[in-house]
């Protein structure tokens, strides 16, 4: 009795290894180029991924931005209430409202913060054009060249870009 490969062996000719291998390398050459076209589909959509996540974020941003800007003329305002000196003979109503702008504003203030936001341009800061827009230039030899002696409405950076310049006075 004959075992299998002996059987095997004497139904297929010689040839027969060599066909199976011409068989064979279509498919081989078919499961590479599947292969690399699954390997491309898988980096267009980690781009994908990654772009959407990017655009995503810029309009969050941009967004943010556009509320905070739509705010700043309110801030602009508390903070000229808040920053003007009261009456010497102030009565406790004034006093009360006074106490009462002042809490609001520093309320108002901490959100701003927390959502990245930093006032910038003070009295005293040196001018920079970057930052600050001046309106008014004074010429005083006891003042140091570049330096800001008003702030007619603060400039503010949101998480580190310019959101709006300051509008000051400079000197010199």
């Amino acid at each position: 009795m004959k075992d299998k490969n002996e059987v095997v062996e004497e139904l297929l000719p010689e040839e027969a290894p060599v066909e199976e291998e011409a068989a064979i390398d279509p498919v081989v050459e078919e499961l590479k180029a599947s292969k690399d076209q699954l390997l491309r589909l898988a980096a267009e959509f980690d781009n994908f991924r990654k772009r959407s996540v990017k655009e995503r974020d810029e309009i969050s941003a941009r967004a943010k931005s556009d509320v905070i800007k739509a705010f700043l003329p309110v801030m602009d305002n508390f903070d000229r209430a808040c920053g003007e000196q009261p009456p010497v003979a102030q009565s406790p109503e004034a006093a009360a409202v006074q106490k009462g702008m002042q809490m609001i504003f520093e309320q108002f203030a901490g959100v701003f913060a927390s959502l990245g936001v930093e006032p910038f341009g003070e009295a005293g800061e040196a001018f920079d054009p970057a930052l600050h827009h001046a309106v008014a230039h004074i010429e005083d030899p006891e003042r140091e060249q570049g330096v800001i002696f008003e702030v007619y409405s603060k400039g503010y950076l949101v998480d580190g870009k310019l959101l709006r310049e300051a509008v000051v006075g400079a000197a010199n």
